[in-house]
């Protein structure tokens, strides 16, 4: 029985070789049934994948669209607060414009003419001058006795439609510039060079000018004159807040018998809200590209109160220059 028993135990392991030896049919047919478990995991890979890319587009769906929503709301807003800014605006120049008329209809009284004058009796204005053709700086005599020449008006006038009209922004070889010859029959260069003097003199020292501001250059001889000027340009005004930028810009008068030519360009700004300073230049800024939308029908709301000050600040200084050459 012991032998029998021993005999058994060491054929045990060739009867388990022998169970677990595959027939080539078997084998086909798990090598089918494995083929189909990997097909329907594949397919329910692709299902799973599927969901998933559907879920996460209507995740992005549904995000930008409350993304967009918030978007337009913040605008709505915006525009609601640009609204009630432009009320208030208009409510003060129309304030401004009864005012300027009320000045109008009082009596004036003119200043007096400069005290430096030649021998012929001709006013003139004092500069440092070693060549009468060459360009100098002017005084602080020459300045004063400007200043005491004229007096500006620099009141606004406010028409929604002159801002929206095509090219009221003139541009030249890229550059915004605008240029006015006024006619004055009967004077000569030398008057209206020192009615020009005066009157840029007068501007360059006005209440809402910045350091740096002033008459840089003249050449008596060509009767011309350049200021630099840098000042605060204002949107709207009241008790609790200012909003204006700093305005930059040049302005050349040249002169000649009976006519006299003004000259705006370089025009920039610089504009802080809050700590937060921006730089732009007109050329990018206040054109029609830039301030008015594409039906041109109404300014856009931040450029285009930069356009619209722009020009009533043009037309009063150009106004003022035709006003003092008289």
């Amino acid at each position: 029985m012991k032998k029998i028993l021993i005999f058994l135990f060491l054929c045990l392991p060739m009867m388990a070789s022998a169970q677990t030896t595959l027939t080539p049919e078997q084998k086909l047919e798990q090598a089918q049934r494995q083929l189909e478990e990997a097909k329907a995991a594949l397919e329910q890979a692709k299902a799973n994948a599927a969901k998933a890319k559907a879920e996460a587009e209507a995740r992005a769906k549904k995000e930008a669209e409350a993304k967009a929503k918030a978007d337009i709301e913040k605008k709505i807003a915006e525009m609601k607060a640009e609204a009630e800014r432009l009320e208030r605006e208009a409510a003060a120049l129309t304030e401004a414009a009864k005012k300027a008329q009320t000045t109008t209809a009082a009596p004036t009284t003119k200043a007096p003419e400069s005290s430096v004058t030649k021998a012929t009796g001709t006013p003139t204005t004092s500069v440092t001058n070693t060549a009468s053709d060459s360009w100098v700086v002017p005084t602080a005599a020459a300045t004063a006795a400007a200043r005491a020449n004229k007096t500006m008006n620099t009141d606004s006038k406010a028409n929604k439609d002159l801002y929206l009209q095509k090219g009221i922004i003139p541009e030249v070889n890229g550059q915004v510039v605008w240029t006015e010859t006024f006619n004055v029959p009967g004077a000569t260069a030398d008057e209206l060079y020192d009615k020009a003097f005066a009157y840029l003199t007068e501007l360059t020292q006005g209440s809402n000018q910045l350091e740096g501001s002033k008459v840089a250059l003249v050449n008596k001889g060509e009767h011309s004159i350049v200021a630099t000027v840098r000042e605060k340009l204002i949107f709207s005004s009241s008790f609790l807040s200012l909003d204006y930028t700093q305005f930059n810009y040049v302005l050349q008068a040249t002169c000649r018998d009976g006519q006299a030519t003004l000259t705006m360009n370089r025009l920039t700004y610089r504009y802080d809200v809050q700590g937060n300073v921006s730089d732009f230049n007109a050329e990018q800024w206040i054109t029609d590209k830039h301030a008015v939308n594409k039906k041109q029908t109404r300014l856009l709301p931040v450029s285009g109160k930069f356009r619209r000050a722009t020009i009533d600040r043009k037309n009063s200084i150009f106004e003022g220059f035709e006003q003092a050459l008289k």
